[in-house]
C-alpha cells in the first residue's frame, strides 16, 4: 500500500513512518515540499504524487503558539486539511486526519464518546474542531482520529521531561486537577494501520487513545515510579502538586477534563486498547 504521511518531522508522523516503512511504500514530503501554511499550493503538490491513503499528522500543535497567532492556526489546522480532504475525495482515496482532545471543554467526570459536545476554549481547539468539520464535509470517506497526551517516538515528551527533571535534582511538580489519557504513538500507529488495512468502512470521528485516565500529576508519578523500577533514575522523588488555575506557564486556557472513551476504537479493533500504564512501561523499558 502507498501511504502518504504529512508531518513526519513530528512525534506521531515520525512514528507512523518508522512503523510502516518495512511493510508499505511511504511517501513523506517535507514541510518545504508540502507546506500547510500555503493551502492554495497543496493540490498542485498532490497531483504529482500517487498514494492509496493520506494520513495528515501535520499542523500547529502548541496551544500557546496558536493563541498568539489564531489566523495561522486556522489556516494550518483547518483550511489546509480541507484542501487535502478535497483532493482525496476527488481521487477516490482515503484520508485519516489527526485531531485532538482539545476540542472538548468538559465539566463532566466521565469519559467522552464521539457524540459528546465539542466546545473548545482556546484557539488551538477551535482550529482543530474547524479542521474536523471541514475534512468531513470535503470527504465522505475521511476518518478523523482524535488523540491525546502522546508519548514515545523520536522527540522528548512529558515522561522524558519528568525523568530529566528528576535526574537534575530539581523539584518535580505537575498539575493535579487536569485529566486526559496518556497515549503511546506506537499504539496509535498499530491501530491506524489496522483501520487502514482491515477496516475500509471506518470513517467519521474516532477516539484513538489508550485505556484509563490520569492527571498530569498521576502521569508524572507513574513515569518516575516505572523509571525507578527500571533503573533509569536512582532515587524516587516526590512529585509536588500544582493547580491548573493560575498556572503561570500557560498562555492559552486548558480544559480541565478531556478524557476520551475508546469504546468505538475497541469495536473496530476487536479488543480493548491496553492501558496507558502498560504502554508507558514498554516505552520506558525500550529506552532504558
Amino acid at each position: 500500500m502507498k501511504i502518504l504521511i504529512t508531518g513526519t518531522s513530528g512525534r506521531l508522523g515520525g512514528a507512523l513512518k518508522r512503523c510502516y516503512e518495512s511493510r508499505h511504500e511511504i511517501l513523506a514530503p517535507s514541510h518545504a515540499e508540502l507546506d500547510l501554511a500555503r493551502p492554495d499550493g497543496l493540490e498542485t503538490v498532490l497531483d504529482d504524487l500517487e498514494f492509496d491513503v493520506l494520513i495528515n499528522c501535520a499542523g500547529m500543535v502548541h496551544p500557546d503558539a496558536c493563541e498568539r497567532d489564531p489566523l495561522s492556526a486556522m489556516q494550518v489546522n483547518a483550511e489546509s486539511p480541507a484542501q487535502l480532504a478535497g483532493c482525496c475525495q476527488h481521487r477516490g482515496v482515503r484520508m485519516i486526519h489527526i485531531s485532538t482532545d482539545y476540542v472538548f471543554d468538559s465539566v463532566e467526570a466521565s469519559p467522552l464518546d464521539e457524540a459528546a459536545l465539542a466546545q473548545p476554549i482556546n484557539a488551538y481547539g477551535r482550529s482543530k474542531l474547524a479542521g474536523e468539520q471541514a475534512v468531513m464535509a470535503a470527504s465522505s470517506k475521511a476518518l478523523v482520529a482524535r488523540v491525546s497526551w502522546l508519548f514515545g517516538g523520536h522527540l522528548p515528551s512529558f515522561p522524558e521531561q519528568m525523568i530529566k527533571t528528576a535526574l537534575s535534582g530539581h523539584e518535580v511538580a505537575a498539575i493535579a486537577d487536569k485529566w486526559s489519557v496518556p497515549t503511546s504513538v506506537d499504539d496509535v500507529a498499530h491501530w491506524l494501520e489496522h483501520l487502514v488495512t482491515q477496516c475500509p468502512k471506518a470513517s467519521g470521528i474516532l477516539h484513538v487513545c489508550n485505556s484509563g485516565q490520569a492527571t498530569w500529576h498521576e502521569y508524572a508519578e507513574t513515569t518516575l515510579s516505572l523509571a525507578h523500577e527500571l533503573g533509569v533514575i536512582p532515587d524516587l522523588p516526590m512529585v509536588q502538586r500544582q493547580a491548573l488555575d493560575g498556572f503561570a506557564g500557560f498562555i492559552a486556557k486548558r480544559a480541565r477534563y478531556t478524557v476520551m472513551s475508546n469504546a468505538r476504537l475497541a469495536g473496530w479493533m476487536g479488543q480493548a486498547p491496553r492501558t496507558w500504564q502498560e504502554a508507558l512501561r514498554e516505552s520506558l523499558a525500550r529506552g532504558a
